[in-house]
């Protein structure tokens, strides 16, 4: 299994409701941190060394990384900044429960987590799409991974958190976009701290029920994953509040995948 395997297979889980024990955690910490700095970025990447990651990037590979939720890339830079984020929220996570629970095994230093969020945020600050709000091209997608990142960093910078949000409100219909941008976006928000996203999930609570309502063609299981986003984002309104236990079916008749 590679590293990104392990994060999907990873994220997957929690988003569809799973737990993980803390020998599990402190495993997936390892194998995720092995990975550190083990690829270097040569060439024309080295040119725009900013705008890719530092500590964990990806394999390269010419077909770009599917994100969590899933969406398709159109760009290395969106690819390999949400493949790094991702590791990092993991290990954030992780390291907020051994705490917690007074487990905090020989893995992961606090102190060197923080430096890397810092190091992230300083070189992201440095590029047009994670700090200066262009929206055009390759950055729309970009800056949205960007939000990803700032949502997820302890404690969260609200300007920055609300010039990305601005940017993705402002500018998402200015091309048609792919469905995955949508969903990744309320990916962000069903983990995003409440208080930043209440007002976003509000204006989404149409658009959202709306997709929830349809049936999907259910291939491989390949469709669950948006569904379960979907639900967990809509869930953390009170008004929801009671389907955020609830498991996405297969239609009888149409062998289509249904939430409602």
């Amino acid at each position: 299994m590679t590293a990104y395997e392990a994060m999907i297979k990873t994220n997957h889980h929690l988003i569809k409701g799973g737990t993980l024990n803390d020998a599990q955690k402190a495993k997936i910490t390892r194998f995720l941190l092995a990975e550190k700095e083990k690829r270097k970025y040569t060439g024309q990447w080295m040119e725009a060394r900013t705008a890719y990651p530092i500590f964990f990037a990806p394999p390269y590979v010419k077909k770009k990384l599917q994100t969590v939720v899933p969406a398709s890339p159109k760009t290395h830079i969106f690819a390999d900044n949400a493949y790094e984020f991702e590791i990092l929220r993991l290990l954030q996570l992780f390291s907020a429960d051994f705490t917690k629970n007074g487990t905090y095994p020989d893995l992961i230093d606090r102190g060197e987590l923080s430096r890397m969020f810092e190091m992230t945020a300083a070189r992201l600050k440095q590029t047009c799409f994670g700090y200066q709000s262009c929206h055009y091209a390759e950055c729309f997608e970009a800056g949205l991974s960007v939000l990803r990142f700032v949502s997820i960093n302890e404690p969260v910078d609200e300007p920055w958190l609300d010039k990305q949000l601005t940017m993705y409100n402002k500018h998402f219909a200015d091309h048609k976009r792919h469905s995955g941008v949508q969903k990744y976006f309320w990916f962000i928000l069903s983990q995003m701290p409440y208080e930043y996203a209440e007002p976003q999930i509000l204006r989404q609570r149409d658009a959202i029920v709306e997709q929830l309502s349809r049936s999907f063609l259910n291939r491989d299981g390949g469709c669950e994953i948006p569904v379960y986003v979907m639900r967990n984002t809509l869930a953390r309104l009170p008004e929801f509040e009671h389907i955020k236990n609830r498991q996405p079916f297969t239609d009888a008749k149409s062998g289509r995948l249904r939430f409602f």
